[in-house]
């Protein structure tokens, strides 16, 4: 296996990060690097999938998860096959034996994770995976005439930002059913600092006391990437981690 299969830190700012290329991966991986990757109970997980693309998913996804959380939990991190990531009761995924907060998502190109002490979720898509006529009910047209003026973005590219925003919102909450929930999260604006203004702001769950939500985004011509988190109150906001947003806008 090569080392452009090992994930690499995204610069959101923030918790732990990290991203991978789905075509970094090979289809049929070496066994013994699956093994010194995965737990017994995940390499049997992967082994079921019978689609090469879901099995590729699958590992990129835990393979990012373990990065973030070996970042984590340094300067003594446990090797990758003795952290277990397994779904909870909510389908959201955790390690059992480390009370850590963990996302994951993929969008058609890459996967990425997050792990956290508080709550946070993730969600990446590319452009051309969100039609705009599925999305009509969940992204009002204004949500997204407001996110393109306010990005400089096309509509596709704000669909997907928007999409992303809900998805990610949702996972921090882990609860309930999504379509009910991004129904009655209606952006009403954005902030100069990027974050989202809602038109029923108890619509937004409450945050863990003594902390506030906040998002990062990263936005270039083929997709979006959304990370929504809880953050102390105390904590300051203009992270030097964090990527520039206007240095990876798309142009149309």
């Amino acid at each position: 296996m090569s080392a452009s299969a090992e994930p690499t830190a995204l610069r959101l700012g923030g918790p732990p990060l990290f991203e991978l290329p789905l075509d970094a991966l090979p289809e049929a991986p070496a066994a013994d690097w699956l093994a010194q990757h995965l737990h017994p109970q995940e390499l049997a997980r992967w082994s079921a999938y019978g689609l090469p693309k879901r099995r590729r998913e699958w590992l990129a996804g835990r393979l990012c998860a373990k990065a973030a959380l070996r970042a984590l939990l340094a300067p003594a991190p446990p090797p990758h096959a003795a952290l277990r990531i397994e779904p909870d009761a909510a389908g959201r995924p955790r390690t059992p034996g480390h009370a850590l907060h963990l996302s994951i998502s993929h969008s058609r190109r890459r996967a990425v994770a997050a792990a956290a002490a508080l709550p946070l979720g993730i969600d990446t898509e590319s452009h051309e995976a969100l039609g705009a006529a599925s999305l009509e009910a969940l992204l009002t047209p204004a949500e997204v005439a407001l996110t393109a003026r306010h990005f400089g973005c096309g509509e596709a590219a704000a669909r997907t930002l928007l999409w992303c925003l809900k998805e990610a919102r949702f996972k921090c909450q882990g609860r309930g059913g999504f379509v009910g929930q991004a129904l009655a999260w209606r952006l009403r604006a954005w902030s100069r600092d990027d974050q989202p203004r809602w038109a029923d702001a108890g619509a937004w769950p409450a945050p863990p006391p003594g902390c506030r939500w906040e998002v990062r985004l990263r936005l270039d011509a083929q997709e979006a990437c959304v990370l929504v988190r809880a953050c102390r109150q105390n904590s300051f906001h203009n992270n030097p981690d964090h990527e520039s947003r206007a240095s990876c806008m798309p142009t149309a």
